[in-house]
């Protein structure tokens, strides 16, 4: 057998166990986010097609539309959004996002209690969440908008960002 190719070690431990919770919940957030945004670029191209009498068959142009994000990238689809306004924040939750569903988990198998430092993975992951929070905060808006939706409410948003990082990160 190869080194490195097949998990070896699967020992599990309170503290690993809990590792690997965070890191799960934060694969949650951080997937919610990347859903929202498609949906968000989705819905933005259906208005665009309606507003431009582009729909000759609403289901063939749905099913189209359907196929075309499903596989779209994040980037893709914060690009389609067309914004101004928010895309410092959303490149930033963006990056986050990535960060947090392709490298954050690298290396981190089996018993971790003496692979890493504790604190310091919760702090990376604490600041990943942090800049993710903020960019759903922002196509909430846009998804509100898109909805003729009531506006979040400013003492949601207040306590948004510190909610969601605490339920990502503490015990």
């Amino acid at each position: 057998m190869s080194a490195g190719i097949f998990l070896d070690d699967f020992e599990r431990t309170e503290n690993t166990d809990e590792l690997h919770a965070v890191l799960g919940r934060a694969l949650v957030i951080a997937t919610k986010f990347d859903s929202n945004c498609k949906t968000a670029a989705l819905q933005i191209q259906l208005i665009e097609s309606a507003s431009s009498g582009d729909i000759n068959d609403l289901s063939l142009l749905l099913e189209r539309l359907t196929k075309k994000y499903k596989n779209q990238t994040l980037s893709s689809s914060i690009k389609a959004l067309k914004l101004q306004e928010a895309s410092v924040l959303l490149v930033d939750a963006k990056d986050a996002r990535n960060a947090v569903a392709h490298d954050l988990a690298k290396g981190l198998t089996g018993c971790l209690d003496t692979k890493l430092n504790r604190e310091a993975l919760v702090k990376e992951v604490a600041d990943l969440i942090f800049d993710i929070a903020h960019g759903a905060i922002a196509i909430s808006h846009v998804l509100s908008a898109l909805n003729d939706e009531t506006p979040l409410r400013p003492e949601f948003i207040e306590t948004y960002v510190q909610r969601v990082v605490r339920w990502v990160v503490e015990r």
